[in-house]
């Protein structure tokens, strides 16, 4: 069985039972391969590697690596993108311990979580997507050994931390929810990183960026559907939801009602 989700910056990988695959390369990833049960044979730069219990191989872009597993083996497998790592990690270069250690019930009941939010958002929330890679890339940056350790901590007490920055991201996201809004630009305002920026909202408004902005689209949708003949069709696109199924399936999710119940209840 193989399992392959991604967002714009990683792979996730589960792969169960008997798999081999041929020399390659990334050019501008990271691998990182986890055993999960059984025995992974794993090859990096013509060096042979068994990897077993939670034992770890970081493969760097560029290295020639291949791996097989037998019916009885199972592994799980993250690819980084260099660029994503590097806004992640702040650093221009970062090298990982080759190998690693992961205690593999925390990783399988973690990568249950992640897979199962990205299979069940819907491919146009990018929103969610930034979230959950901002969540993985930190998740593993703290786990994993290497040249980026207390980076990110010392880097957080250099920012400014003024509520303006957070206010000013508050503001933008009352003015454009409509739209496509982006973590980038949200942390941009904020002057944060990324992961720091969602930490500090959902502490500010006890919700992430995306649960606020779809707060704030769906409280629109009820003013809309109380007070005026617009379609549900029309609000839906007006709203910035991609499809008027996603509208229907998140309204009722948050009101428990479908737009056209509650707006003849409102009657």
């Amino acid at each position: 069985m193989i399992i392959q989700l991604s967002t714009p910056r990683l792979e996730l990988w589960r792969i169960d039972g008997q798999f081999s695959n041929q020399p390659h390369v990334h050019d501008h990833d990271f691998q990182i391969t986890i055993p999960l049960y059984g025995q992974c044979e794993f090859t990096l730069e013509n060096r042979p590697y068994s990897l077993m219990n939670g034992g770890g191989l970081v493969q760097h872009p560029k290295e020639k690596h291949y791996f097989e597993i037998d019916a009885s083996s199972g592994v799980l497998i993250f690819k980084l993108n260099q660029n994503g790592l590097r806004h992640h990690s702040l650093q221009e270069h970062t090298e990982f311990a080759i190998s690693q250690q992961f205690d593999v019930s925390f990783m399988t009941e973690k990568f249950r979580k992640w897979s199962s939010v990205l299979l069940s958002c819907d491919p146009s929330d990018l929103l969610v997507q930034e979230e959950l890679e901002s969540e993985i890339l930190y998740f593993l940056l703290d786990k994993m050994d290497g040249s980026h350790k207390h980076i990110a901590e010392s880097f957080a007490l250099r920012v400014p931390c003024a509520d303006l920055h957070m206010s000013n991201a508050l503001d933008y996201i009352h003015a454009y929810y409509k739209t496509d809004v982006r973590i980038d630009t949200l942390a941009a305002l904020a002057i944060r990183s990324r992961y720091h920026f969602i930490r500090s909202f959902k502490e500010l408004t006890g919700l992430t960026p995306y649960q606020y902005v779809l707060q704030l689209r769906i409280e629109e949708a009820k003013r809309l559907l109380k007070a005026t003949k617009l379609t549900v069709t029309e609000i839906s696109f007006s709203l910035g939801f991609s499809s008027v199924s996603q509208f229907q399936r998140l309204f009722a999710k948050a009101s428990g009602a479908t737009p056209s119940d509650f707006r003849r209840a409102c009657r």
